[in-house]
């Protein structure tokens, strides 16, 4: 009878443990006391690295909500969170005030190309991983500035040169752009009808009529033209004149047709 007894309270225990381990209590996640308002990197629009992986701030704010939110890390002494709503390492949440956060997103490109996630992408979404990228950090919707390497060491690569012909493979790992034959230089033609020095006299264009003369001989003077005095030979019916240049010489003009 006393067996009895000790064994009926054993099994009396046993099953309320059991009862007692099968309630499962959870609590909301509690709101962020740091935040990175204050961060040269968040200021500067760095991106934030996480998970090996590099996120550009994206969107607006959003409010926090310890429902559905967890703390997934930490960056330069900030904490970050993540959405449990959405595709895990997809978007980031960092912490700018009491109760706001700044969503930071993953561009969808190498193995995320071809995809969206949970939600439509901020960034250009890449059409295959092979596709050739520039690589220069994707402009958010909200004006990404340009990294210049604040608290956190991260200098953007050197922009390269899209591709813009056919490409060859080079062994396994990757794409060169085939060579482009070089593109025929193109000047701008030579000006035509172009009278070179004129100067207007009379109410008429006079333009240059060659070499200078010398000054000696059967010259008038039949007015001025810019504080100059303005000749033609007497003895000479052609519409030329003459403006004095270097001690003894004559320049001629004559009359635009």
């Amino acid at each position: 009878m006393r067996i009895t007894a000790v064994l009926a309270a054993v099994l009396t225990t046993v099953l309320w443990s059991a009862t007692a381990a099968a309630q499962i209590q959870t609590r909301p996640t509690d709101p962020p006391l740091v935040t990175a308002a204050n961060d040269s990197w968040y200021i500067l629009g760095e991106p934030v690295q996480f998970a090996g992986e590099l996120y550009y701030r994206a969107g607006a704010t959003v409010f926090f909500n310890g429902n559905t939110m967890v703390r997934t890390g930490h960056y330069n002494g900030v904490p970050l969170y993540a959405d449990t709503t959405v595709e895990p390492f997809s978007v980031i949440l960092v912490p700018i005030s009491r109760g706001m956060l700044q969503p930071y997103e993953r561009p969808r490109r190498g193995e995320l190309a071809g995809t969206s996630g949970s939600r439509a992408p901020a960034f250009p979404t890449a059409l295959r991983p092979d596709t050739a990228v520039i690589a220069t950090a994707p402009s958010a919707p909200t004006g990404l500035p340009v990294p210049v390497g604040a608290i956190s060491v991260y200098t953007p690569a050197t922009p390269a040169a899209a591709v813009t012909g056919p490409r060859e493979v080079v062994g396994t790992t990757g794409f060169l752009p085939t060579p482009r034959a070089a593109a025929p230089l193109v000047t701008l033609r030579r000006p035509q009808g172009n009278d070179g020095i004129w100067i207007r006299f009379l109410d008429m264009q006079w333009v240059s009529a060659g070499t200078s003369v010398s000054a000696i001989g059967n010259f008038e003077r039949v007015g001025e033209y810019a504080g100059l005095p303005v000749f033609r030979r007497g003895d000479a019916d052609e519409p030329v004149i003459y403006l004095p240049t270097a001690a003894g010489r004559f320049a001629p003009y004559r009359a635009r047709e």
